[in-house]
């Protein structure tokens, strides 16, 4: 039988995570803590949790249970079109402005921080081919980006189970899925269309650098600082606004807020903040 996570031991692991990801774990989370460790530890034969850390922090294997436990602990609660009123702002508002200002460069960029299974990624896709209506004289891209690299291998599969999309719109579901056969009876496999202009990546927040050639039009990043402290918060909303283009536009989740946190963004609609110019 596993033992009971010590304060000491909560600790170790505690700052062992936060340095590496950002992820801050009160000690109201020890518990749901210490459920994810003791999934690790039983997946490797582990007896105690200072033998774990020891093998985490000496890691031969080039930090690959470190990562393994990261995927372990993040949360991939996510579902298509969440948080319905930004979407219908992406296509009624913002997609339309960024398209009429860019008119001689054509050339758009979105950014899915922290997508998880990928469905975000793909909603976004869905609206930006209605907008732009399949013109291929723009250069689009969709960078989906995650630390969790099992959530990642997911989403670039893009096979979904029935119930897993029914907040997709029906019309939408026919012209952009195609419903699975043999093997994949019961799922819905994202199609071509939706995928030439995504591309996956694992991603850190606490890199030093994010790998972007030019500025990003629209960042999405919703429902992932909550589990950030002040400090990594500062940090990433620092990053999201070097990255942005000059009046980009920053998308949070429901419950974020920029408001009295930081004053170079204006809020524009819901939970969307625009880059001050």
């Amino acid at each position: 039988m596993t033992p009971r996570l010590s304060e000491a031991e909560f600790e170790l692991f505690s700052q062992l995570i936060n340095e590496h990801v950002g992820i801050s774990f009160s000690r109201t989370k020890k518990g749901a803590l210490q459920r994810k460790l003791t999934s690790r530890l039983s997946h490797l034969g582990f007896e105690s949790y200072s033998a774990y850390y020891q093998y985490l922090v000496h890691d031969k294997k080039g930090g690959l249970e470190l990562r393994q436990l990261i995927n372990t602990i993040t949360v991939d609660q996510t579902s298509f079109f969440r948080h319905a009123k930004q979407f219908e702002h992406l296509a009624n508002i913002i997609l339309p402005q960024i398209a009429a200002h860019k008119q001689t460069i054509k050339k758009l960029r979105i950014w899915s921080a922290g997508c998880s299974r990928g469905q975000e990624a793909y909603s976004v896709a869905m609206v930006v081919n209605e907008v732009f209506e399949g013109d291929a004289s723009w250069d689009i891209k969709i960078l989906a980006s995650d630390i969790d690299t099992d959530a990642l291998k997911f989403a670039y599969k893009g096979l979904y189970p029935v119930h897993g999309v029914e907040q997709v719109p029906l019309e939408y579901l026919n012209k952009y899925f195609t419903e699975g056969t043999g093997g994949e009876e019961g799922f819905y496999l994202a199609g071509e269309e939706l995928r030439n202009n995504l591309l996956f990546r694992r991603l850190n927040f606490m890199d030093p650098e994010f790998p972007f050639k030019s500025p990003v039009d629209i960042i999405f990043c919703r429902n992932v600082m909550i589990y950030f402290d002040p400090e990594v918060k500062r940090k990433l909303i620092d990053n999201f606004f070097r990255v942005l283009e000059r009046d980009g536009f920053l998308c949070l989740g429901a419950s974020e807020s920029l408001i009295g946190v930081d004053n170079r963004f204006s809020l524009v609609g819901h939970a969307i903040y625009q880059k001050k110019g």
